[in-house]
């Protein structure tokens, strides 16, 4: 009840008035206090001077007479005045030095407060014969000081309340009643339904301020009203797109995230959690994109790329990644958005980033198989002559710009024309896949390269830091050795071959391909005129 009453405003500005009206009563009657007790002990003062000097006279008279019991009388005489403390009556002093009369009663000791008056002789003009004092009763003065102030402060106080009574009731009847009613019919409003954002009554032709207020929340209502109509009409349009978005986005077979300024994915749909959810798992298993695609390095590049660049088109990539023991390849489309509202509160908004990714794993594989047949033999599986000499000219690059070797062997079988006459071509083709498969078994290595010339004629080239011309001999015998094992080419049926190895280095015996591979070629030649079945290098036969 009490928190209830202290709401009203009308309370409120009356116990504000009252409690204005008190203080400024409190600090009047402290400031009259002091001025007026001064003023009233001014005022004593005077009384008890004019006192004195009423009594000068007769005073005079009996120090001339130096009448103890007329003295006696003068002084009593002035002690029953309630202003006087205490009063004395000294005559002249003798010859001897001695005070001849001197009378006094009450308290006397405070010299410097008492009223002096100095006694004339009655018959000699200008001779003086003894002085009379008065000592005022300050604390009679100050008791009558206080009793009239207080009688003041509480008329003042009594003045200020009913002031404040009454001009509380001219505010709650002028000012506060009228602004209770528009609070009341504020209460009744809804903002949400604006069937109750109606007219606020007021007094038409009324020129004062409540009057001009009421027009002005009254203007200001009715354009709230358009508003939050116009605003209902435009959430119910956009709640029905909304929707079709969010089926869009649910929905699309396309994986779709967005990424922030950290490129941490702030929004997927379910086709992008299919995507990249480990059977068994129900989380993706990092929200960092470049590190979710396991391509981090390149994806980090793009993506400051997109970001900082002026007017940024649509930007594809296909990347490869693995999700659990799956290999995947997806085609990613990356979109650079700017978030509206950030860019109206911010100078630097934030800026994502959309990826829309569509599994090509089929497509990859055929183009990866397409490739692949299209650079390996397809008997052997090894490199063909075309991707052959493609692959040696970049290893030649390397060596220049690395100042490294290649070893190029030059290789061609022996004794394989007869097995294609004498068990037909079907036993030739087993003969050259095993040799590409001892070929491969012995060189496995990231920088080893197996190639299929044609016919029967093969390079393995090696690109190697160091070149060491003893452990190149002992692979080629090694190779050499692995080759002239017998084949099966039949359940109960096998064959033996040999092969001549013609071995040329980069740079030393060449520094382009075509140079190595004529050094390599003339190298085998050599070998096979003088015996086959052995290896030589080029550093031999040059000379």
């Amino acid at each position: 009840m009490i928190k209830f009453i202290s709401q009203k405003l009308y309370i409120r500005v009356a116990l504000s008035i009252a409690m204005v009206a008190i203080v400024v009563s409190i600090v009047s009657s402290m400031l009259s206090y002091y001025s007026g007790f001064k003023e009233k002990k001014n005022t004593n003062y005077l009384l008890v001077k004019q006192l004195a000097q009423t009594m000068e006279k007769t005073a005079a008279i009996a120090a001339y007479l130096n009448d103890k019991e007329l003295s006696q009388e003068i002084v009593n005489g002035l002690i029953s005045n309630d202003l006087v403390q205490g009063a004395s009556l000294q005559g002249e002093t003798n010859a001897k030095g001695d005070i001849a009369l001197f009378i006094a009663n009450g308290t006397i000791n405070k010299q410097k407060e008492a009223v002096s008056v100095k006694l004339v002789h009655p018959f000699l003009e200008g001779a003086y014969i003894g002085v009379l004092s008065i000592y005022p009763d300050d604390k009679f003065i100050q008791q009558q000081a206080q009793a009239a102030l207080k009688k003041e402060f509480i008329l003042m106080l009594i003045q200020s309340i009913v002031i404040a009574f009454f001009v509380s009731l001219v505010v709650q009847r002028w000012l506060t009643q009228p602004i209770q009613s528009l609070t009341d019919s504020f209460a009744k409003i809804n903002p949400s339904e604006p069937e109750t954002l109606k007219m606020l009554t007021f007094k038409q032709g009324k020129r004062d301020e409540i009057s001009r207020l009421t027009h002005g929340i009254n203007a200001l209502m009715h354009e709230l009203h358009l508003t939050i109509s116009n605003e209902q009409t435009l959430r119910k349009k956009t709640q029905a797109l909304e929707a079709k978005f969010r089926l869009i986005f649910e929905q699309a077979s396309a994986g779709i995230c967005l990424l922030d300024d950290k490129n941490t994915i702030t929004t997927f749909n379910p086709a992008f959690e299919h995507y990249f959810t480990v059977p068994g798992e129900k989380e993706l298993p990092s929200l960092h994109f470049p590190e979710l695609l396991g391509n981090v390095d390149e994806l980090q590049s793009l993506l400051v790329a997109i970001r900082s660049a002026q007017n940024p088109p649509q930007t594809t990539l296909d990347v490869e990644c693995k999700v659990g023991h799956k290999t995947l390849w997806f085609h990613c489309l990356f979109v650079r958005l700017t978030d509206q509202r950030e860019s109206k509160r911010h100078s630097h908004p934030q800026q994502l980033v959309e990826v829309i990714l569509h599994d090509v794993t089929d497509r990859a594989e055929r183009e990866l198989q397409t490739r692949f047949e299209a650079d390996h033999d397809p008997l052997t599986g090894l490199l063909n002559r075309r991707a052959g000499e493609k692959r040696l000219n970049k290893a030649l690059q390397e060596c220049t710009e690395h100042n490294q070797h290649l070893v190029l062997m030059m290789i061609d079988l022996d004794k394989f024309k007869p097995i294609n006459d004498t068990y037909g071509h079907e036993a030739g083709d087993k003969v050259l896949i095993e040799t590409a498969h001892r070929f491969k078994t012995l060189f496995h290595e990231k920088n080893d390269m197996c190639i299929r010339l044609g016919g029967d004629e093969f390079i393995v080239a090696r690109l190697v830091t160091f070149y060491d011309k003893a452990a190149t001999h002992q692979q080629a015998i090694t190779l050499l050795n692995e080759l002239q094992q017998a084949i099966t080419i039949a359940p109960s049926k096998t064959c033996a071959i040999g092969a001549s190895i013609g071995i040329a280095i980069a740079p030393t015996d060449g520094t382009q391909l075509h140079q190595l591979m004529h050094n390599g070629d003339k190298t085998l030649y050599h070998v096979k005129e003088t015996g086959r079945g052995k290896v030589a290098f080029y550093d031999d036969i040059k000379n």
